[in-house]
């Protein structure tokens, strides 16, 4: 910070490059809604694989879902494989919700593909966003391989980076929260 006299003889304030930069670098970091391990990923006993989303409050309605898949170049597209999708839950969706990868929950508008596999290559991430119109206050979301759900022993799921127990997840997004 610089102070400068005027032709009054009174002190202005004149920032400097340091604090203009500073202060744009803090603004640009708060604009990035924080990302919380509020989604978690199991398979049920028929090949269904579930994502398990868990809001911080029953009062913050889900706004968008998304299955995102990145793949390595040269991959080749396995059929019955899942790709991805993008939905809107209806605004009654809060609280803790469940449902399969391969279908569009039921009053959920959106576009999927009909899947009933994850590829063996390429990593999946399911999130969600929560907020008001069209700020997003935070975003759930796991990253996961299909190795990741096949290694899954029945009743766990994958949140964070790891295998839990649904107590256990419940309790790392209650504690992110």
């Amino acid at each position: 910070m610089r102070i400068s006299v005027t032709g009054n003889n009174k002190a202005a304030w004149t920032p400097s490059r340091a604090c203009v930069s500073l202060a744009l670098a803090l603004l640009a970091a708060g604009c990035s809604p924080p990302e919380r391990p509020l989604v978690a990923i199991g398979k049920g006993s028929n090949a269904e694989i579930w994502a398990l989303l868990r809001t911080c409050s029953d009062d913050d309605p889900l706004r968008e879902v998304v299955i995102g898949r990145s793949e390595e170049t040269g991959e080749t597209v396995e059929p019955g494989a899942l790709e991805g999708w993008s939905a809107r839950p209806s605004g009654s969706v809060k609280g803790e919700t469940q449902f399969s990868l391969f279908t569009l929950p039921k009053d959920w508008r959106g576009d999927v593909v009909s899947a009933t596999k994850l590829a063996s290559e390429g990593d999946y991430s399911v999130s969600f966003a929560v907020g008001p119109n069209e700020t997003v206050r935070y975003k759930g979301v796991v990253r996961f391989t299909a190795a990741d759900v096949e290694g899954l022993a029945p009743g766990q799921w994958w949140a964070d980076g790891k295998a839990m127990s649904r107590a256990e997840f419940r309790t790392l997004a209650n504690d992110s929260c």
